[in-house]
C-alpha cells in the first residue's frame, strides 16, 4: 500500500555540492543567531581594542563558544565558562607560584590538572568546567615558556581572566535582548510549524490538489526537537519543570498527529465522499483551534465528541480518526491538573564515575597527547606552533571516530580562516587606518564563520575554527599586522595536534565506535520490536498511548543516534579500509528499518481503530502476528551480537493470520493483510540486508 511507505529522505551517498548546499540552507532562527553573533563580536572588537584588552581570538572564541542555540543554555554555558576561568586562572597562579623556577614540577603539576580536569569532563553533566580549565592551563604553560619574569606572567594571567569573562557577559546580554530565543518560545514556535505542517495536507486533502508529503525524517527531527526545547524549557521556565508530565502529554499528541498527517499525504488522491469530507473540515477546524491556543498560550478546549466507527470505514477514514483522537489527547493534556510530586532529577555524577576504567585512560591519553606536543615543539625551539598542545586538549573526546571528526572540522576550518586572513594580510591590512576599516574587515568573516556555526552538528565547527584562525593571525594584536608567520606557525600547529591527536587515540586504549555499532543497531531493532508488542494493546486509555508514544520516541531517537554512530565510524582509522562496503551497507540497513519502524506504526494506527469491527479471530491472529514479529526482530538483534549468520530459522508471522475467503473480506480486513504483508516485506528486506553484519565480523 502506498500508505505503508512515507517519503524517503535522498540517498545518503549525496555530492559534495548538494551536502554544502543543504548545509548552509537557511532556516527559522539562523540569521538571527548570525546577527546576535556579529552584534557580539562588534562590541568586543570596539572595547578591546579602545580599552587595549589583550587576546581578541581568545575573546572571540570564548564568545563563539558561549552563544548556544537558546537564552537557557547559553546562561548556563556563560556560567560554565566563567567558573571554569576563574578556576583554571586560580590554579595556574598558584601552581606557577609553587613551580616558578622548576619546569619539570610545573610541567608534572599541569599534567596532574589536566588530568583531574579532563576526567572531571567525562563523569560529569558539569563536564565543561574541567574542559575549559584543562585548555586554560595547558595555554598557562606556552605563555610560563616566553614570559620569564613572575610579575609580567601573573599579569598575563590576570588579563585571561578579563579577556574571557567580559565576553560571557556580552554575549548573554545581546542573546537576551535582541530577538531572545527563549526555548518556551521555540518549544511552541515548533508545534505550530508542525500542526501548520498538519493544515497544509488537509486543505490539499479538501481541494484536491498536491503538496510535498512530509518525509519520515522531518517526522523523526520534529518529535526530537519537540523533547529537546522542552527538557531546556524545564531547566529555564519553574512552572515548565513542574508540569514536565503534562507538556510530555502534548509532545505525545502532536508527534500521533503530525505522523497521521504524513500517512495521509500518501494516501492516493481520491474523489472524498461526505462523509470524508465532514470528517476533514472537522479535523482541519480542530487544528486551527489549536494553533489559536498555542499563539495565545490559553488551553485547547476539547474538540466535538466523534461518532461512533463504522462497520466498512476506510484506511482513510482511519487516520483522520486517529488525527481526531490525538487532538482529544492534547486536550486531555492541557486540562490535565498539575502533579504533586516535581519530577526526578538526575545525579550529579555518572553511576560508573570511579569504576569505569576508561575514563581515567581518556585523561591520560589526552595529557600524553599534549606533552608529546609540548616536548617537540620546546625541543625544536619553535613556540609559535603551540596550537599543537590546545588542539590535543580541544579534540579530546571519547570516541575515536568523534575525535577524527572534529579533528577534520578543526582542519578545513582553520584552513579556511587562513586563507582569509592571508588574502587580508597581504590586500587589506596595508590599507587600513582606522577602526571602521579593521570592523569592515572582521565582521563579514565572522558572518560567514557564525552562518556555518549556527547549521548542523555536522559541519558548525567548522564555523568556529574560521573565526578562530582568522582572530589567531590578524586579531592578536592591538593594531594591524603583517606578520605571515603567525598564520604558518598557527595552522602547522593545529595539522600536528590533529596528528597526534589522532594518532594517541588510535593506539592508546582506542574507545572505537565501531565496537558499539551492533550493540547499538540491535537496540533499535528491539525498540521496534517493542513498538510492535505495544501494538497488541488498541485500548483507548492514556497509559496505553503514553507506551506507544514512548515506544515510538525510542525508535525514532535510536535512529537518529545509529546514524550518527555510522558518521562518526566512518572516520575511524581503518575502519573504512577494512571495511569499504559497510558505509553502502550500513546506509541500506537503516534505510531498510526505518521503513520498518513506519510500517509497524502504521499497523498499529489501523489495528487501534479496526478493532471494534473485528472478529475475535481475527483480533487474536493479529495479537498472535505482532508477538511473532517481535520475536522475529528480536532474533535480527540477537544475531546483532553473535557471529551467527542470518539464518532462515526466524518464525513466520504471517502464519498466524487466518483470512476469511476472498468474498468474505472486508474492506477493512483488506487493508489490515495489505498493512501486515508491508511489514513482513519490510523485516525480510531488512534479513537480507542485514547479512553484511555476518561478512564484517569474520573479516575483523
Amino acid at each position: 500500500m502506498t500508505t505503508l511507505a512515507l517519503q524517503q529522505p535522498p540517498a545518503r551517498g549525496r555530492g559534495l555540492g548538494e551536502f554544502l548546499r543543504q548545509e548552509m540552507t537557511p532556516f527559522p532562527g539562523r540569521m538571527d543567531a548570525v546577527w546576535r553573533f556579529v552584534i557580539c563580536s562588534a562590541i568586543i572588537v570596539v572595547c578591546s581594542m579602545t580599552l587595549q584588552v589583550p587576546f581578541l581570538g581568545f575573546s572571540l572564541i570564548t564568545m563563539l563558544f558561549t552563544a548556544q542555540d537558546n537564552t537557557v543554555f547559553t546562561k548556563l554555558s556563560g556560567v560554565v565558562e566563567i567558573i571554569g576561568v576563574t578556576l583554571a586562572v586560580a590554579l595556574s597562579i598558584l601552581l606557577l607560584k609553587a613551580t616558578m623556577g622548576y619546569p619539570m614540577w610545573r610541567v608534572l603539576g599541569a599534567c596532574l590538572i589536566v588530568f583531574c580536569g579532563m576526567y572531571f569532563m567525562r563523569i560529569s553533566k558539569l563536564g565543561p568546567i574541567g574542559f575549559v580549565v584543562a585548555m586554560l592551563v595547558i595555554y598557562a604553560q606556552s605563555l610560563a615558556d616566553i614570559i620569564d619574569q613572575p610579575e609580567a606572567l601573573t599579569r598575563a594571567l590576570l588579563w585571561t581572566w578579563v579577556a574571557a569573562a567580559y565576553p560571557v557577559v556580552v554575549t548573554v546580554v545581546v542573546n537576551e535582548l535582541f530577538r531572545p530565543a527563549q526555548p518556551v518560545r521555540l518549544l511552541t514556535d515548533e508545534m505550530t510549524r508542525q500542526l501548520d505542517a498538519v493544515s497544509r495536507q488537509l486543505e490539499a486533502r479538501l481541494a484536491g490538489t498536491v503538496t510535498r508529503a512530509p518525509s519520515v525524517d522531518a517526522v523523526e527531527r520534529g518529535v526530537l526537537q519537540l523533547h529537546r526545547y522542552l527538557a531546556f524549557a524545564t531547566l529555564g521556565d519553574a512552572a515548565y519543570g513542574r508540569e514536565q508530565g503534562r507538556h510530555l502529554m502534548r509532545i505525545a499528541s502532536m508527534d500521533r498527529l503530525h505522523t497521521a498527517a504524513a500517512h495521509l499525504a500518501q494516501w492516493p488522491a481520491e474523489p472524498l465522499t461526505p462523509a470524508h469530507r465532514e470528517r476533514l473540515e472537522q479535523v482541519q477546524a480542530c487544528c486551527a483551534a489549536l494553533r489559536l491556543s498555542l499563539q495565545s498560550a490559553t488551553t485547547f478546549g476539547q474538540p466535538p465528541n466523534l461518532r461512533e466507527a463504522a462497520a466498512d470505514e476506510d484506511a482513510l477514514m482511519r487516520i483522520l480518526r486517529e488525527m481526531s483522537h490525538a487532538l482529544h489527547a492534547f486536550a486531555d493534556a492541557d486540562a490535565a491538573p498539575p502533579p504533586d510530586t516535581p519530577a526526578p532529577k538526575e545525579p550529579p555524577l555518572a553511576p560508573d564515575a570511579f569504576d569505569n576504567p576508561n575514563y581515567g585512560r581518556f585523561a591520560l591519553k589526552t595529557v600524553l597527547a599534549a606533552m608529546l606536543c609540548y616536548v617537540f615543539y620546546t625541543a625544536v625551539n619553535w613556540p609559535g606552533i603551540h596550537t599543537a598542545m590546545l588542539t590535543c586538549v580541544i579534540l579530546a573526546l571519547p570516541s575515536l571516530g568523534a575525535t577524527s571528526h572534529k579533528g577534520l572540522n578543526r582542519v578545513i576550518g582553520c584552513a579556511v580562516g587562513s586563507l582569509i586572513s592571508l588574502a587580508a594580510t597581504v590586500f587589506v591590512i596595508p590599507h587600513l587606518d582606522g577602526i571602521v576599516g579593521l570592523l569592515g574587515l572582521t565582521l563579514p568573516v565572522i558572518a560567514l564563520g557564525a552562518w556555518i556555526a549556527a547549521g548542523s552538528a555536522r559541519t558548525n565547527y567548522v564555523g568556529v575554527q574560521i573565526v578562530f584562525a582568522f582572530a589567531l593571525a590578524l586579531l592578536g594584536h592591538l593594531g594591524p599586522t603583517t606578520d605571515l608567520t603567525e598564520i604558518r606557525d598557527r595552522m602547522l600547529g593545529i595539522l600536528l595536534g590533529v596528528a597526534v591527536s589522532v594518532t594517541v587515540s588510535t593506539l592508546v586504549w582506542p574507545e572505537r565506535d565501531g565496537d558499539n555499532l551492533r550493540t547499538m543497531l540491535g537496540r533499535l531493532l528491539r525498540s521496534i520490536a517493542g513498538l510492535a508488542r505495544a501494538a497488541t494493546d488498541r485500548s483507548e486509555e492514556p497509559a496505553a498511548h503514553g507506551a506507544l508514544h514512548e515506544a515510538r520516541m525510542r525508535g525514532w531517537s535510536l535512529l537518529s543516534q545509529n546514524r550518527e554512530l555510522q558518521a562518526r565510524v566512518a572516520l575511524e582509522p581503518g575502519w573504512q579500509y577494512a571495511h569499504d562496503s559497510v558505509t553502502t551497507d550500513l546506509t541500506s540497513w537503516l534505510a531498510r528499518a526505518q521503513r520498518t519502524l513506519v510500517a509497524v506504526d502504521y499497523l498499529q494506527l489501523q489495528m487501534r481503530h479496526a478493532a471494534p469491527h473485528l472478529t475475535p479471530q481475527i483480533s487474536s491472529g493479529l495479537n498472535r502476528y505482532c508477538t511473532l514479529m517481535a520475536e522475529r526482530l528480536e532474533r535480527l538483534a540477537d544475531h546483532m551480537d553473535t557471529d551467527d549468520a542470518v539464518g532462515n530459522d526466524l518464525p513466520e508471522p504471517m502464519s498466524a493470520l487466518a483470512w476469511p475467503s476472498q468474498d468474505a473480506m472486508t474492506k477493512t480486513m483488506s487493508e489490515l493483510r495489505a498493512a501486515a504483508q508491508a511489514v513482513d516485506e519490510s523485516v525480510l528486506q531488512l534479513r537480507e540486508t542485514q547479512r553484511w553484519v555476518h561478512s564484517t565480523r569474520r573479516s575483523t
